[in-house]
């Protein structure tokens, strides 16, 4: 789990070599999560890089035309479900420090006011967004 060169040469051989040989571009893409993942430019300490951190090494393997369908109910931006979620995490890195962030992140939280400062941020943001 703590090598994530070596998780992303996998990531790669599946998209490069595998989903080319069964002709898979197009029917399906691949989401990576990982404990350590890094947006390139982002940083090791980018909050946005716990979009797709997860607590083990994982990819989600995704049919395009499902995807198509859940990107039009949006408007046709796929960026807008990232740009929330990026949202939610720096909201929750003000109000709850980011040691909490990164427990909650990690599944290492108990603590149940925690679930419900998120709870109430979840609240804020989507009246804001009304």
């Amino acid at each position: 789990p703590d090598d994530f060169g070596t998780y992303l040469e996998i990531v790669g051989f599946i998209e490069d070599a595998l989903m080319v040989e069964h002709e898979l571009h197009g029917r399906v893409q691949l989401a990576p999560f990982h404990p350590l993942f890094e947006f390139g430019g982002s940083g090791p300490g980018g909050i946005d890089n716990y979009t797709n951190r997860s607590p083990y090494p994982m990819f989600h393997v995704l049919r395009e035309e499902e995807v198509g369908a859940a990107v039009e109910t949006l408007g046709g931006d796929a960026g807008v479900i990232w740009q929330r979620n990026v949202k939610l995490l720096e909201a929750m890195e003000e109000r709850l420090g980011r040691g909490v962030v990164e427990d909650v992140m990690r599944c290492n939280t108990e603590d149940e006011t925690v679930a419900d400062d998120v709870e109430e941020i979840l609240k804020m943001m989507k009246e804001e967004s009304s």
